[in-house]
């Protein structure tokens, strides 16, 4: 080969590695660079919570309840500090956050609900947190959690 030829090999080689650098150079991603639209960082574990108006991670600030009929479904139940909302977290891929009111019971206590509508009622009973639909418990606070 001539001296041509192993120039321009050299020259298309340099090309090539320029180019590929440039594009690994693009895709760069800096861990915790992933805020959402609240400044909410979800590699950290934070999620945003309208009862709290902040920044959460679930497992902290929330109670973790088990379904009743399916051992890999979740939820988290997220109290306002004054108690008088809690917004339910779904596992569910694409299950949407939900806000109940708290409501007093004329018997006395609580429940937390929507316009006394009785789709879904989240309640304290002998001191583990559940929550029902239309009369049928479908989440309860699991047993180890409930003694914290």
């Amino acid at each position: 080969m001539n001296v041509r030829g192993t120039f321009m090999c050299l020259l298309c080689v340099g090309a090539l590695f320029v180019a590929c650098g440039s594009k690994k150079a693009d895709t760069v991603h800096v861990v915790g660079d992933d805020k959402d639209k609240h400044g909410c960082i979800a590699s950290a574990g934070y999620t945003w919570s309208e009862t709290q108006k902040d920044c959460i991670r679930l497992w902290e600030k929330g109670v973790r309840m088990n379904a009743v009929d399916d051992a890999e479904k979740m939820l988290f139940l997220v109290f306002s500090p004054d108690s008088t909302q809690v917004e339910l977290f779904f596992s569910e891929e694409g299950m949407p956050n939900e806000i109940l009111e708290r409501r007093g019971l004329p018997a006395g206590g609580y429940v937390w609900n929507v316009e006394d509508d009785d789709t879904k009622n989240v309640r304290l009973e002998d001191g583990r947190w559940t929550v029902s639909q239309c009369g049928r418990l479908i989440y309860r606070q699991a047993e180890e959690a409930a003694g914290n």
